[in-house]
């Protein structure tokens, strides 16, 4: 039936089952911790089967940092206009802007979530440092192929810096947040973002 769907219709449910795992997942964890929930309570309170959960997320722990499967996809699908440093973090930066658009209004407070989830949980912690070390190998890769002629120390670094710049915008937005302080995460990344221009000037 779904192969019958409208390209638009089909990507709204897929939107929608993404969403409804990922709430699930968050309101578990808050509700009995990280290592007591499990696949398939996370599958059942979303209303899906075990199988259908893996084909949205890898893991529980992803299930609730879907930000950084966001970025993985644009960095695969990164569109480099030159190889000059400063127009390929502008290439970059311009990538994580529309990845982290994608949380959206009326989202904060489930940023919000996360944020308090990943100080109390360990684990999540860990499994989101995973996440980073998967997202500087996606961009090593891109950018080896579409800068043939740049070292591989550079590319390396590059990546290396661009996912510490992704992670320190979403902390400083997190500290900010529970502060009271209200600002786009948009905002914060592309002050962030910045900031790494004047540095490697």
């Amino acid at each position: 039936m779904d192969d019958a769907m409208p390209d638009g219709l089909r990507e709204r449910r897929r939107r929608t089952t993404q969403l409804e795992i990922h709430e699930a997942a968050l309101a578990l964890f808050e509700e009995q911790g990280l290592r007591a929930t499990t696949v398939q309570q996370i599958s059942n309170r979303a209303g899906i089967s075990h199988r259908t959960f893996f084909r949205y997320f890898a893991s529980k722990e992803q299930a609730a940092i879907p930000g950084q499967r966001r970025l993985l996809h644009a960095f695969e699908s990164l569109e480099l206009d030159g190889d000059e440093p400063g127009d390929v973090l502008r290439a970059i930066e311009r990538a994580a802007m529309a990845a982290m658009a994608e949380v959206g209004d009326g989202q904060h407070e489930g940023q919000l979530r996360i944020t308090r989830l990943l100080a109390a949980e360990p684990d999540l912690q860990a499994s989101a440092s995973g996440q980073d070390l998967q997202l500087v190998a996606a961009l090593r890769d891109r950018l080896g192929a579409g800068l043939p002629d740049w070292p591989v120390r550079r590319i390396r670094l590059v990546a290396e810096i661009v996912v510490a710049t992704w992670r320190a915008a979403w902390q400083h937005w997190g500290e900010r947040a529970l502060q009271g302080v209200v600002v786009e995460p948009a905002d914060v990344l592309r002050e962030c973002m910045a900031d790494l221009r004047l540095l490697v000037r």
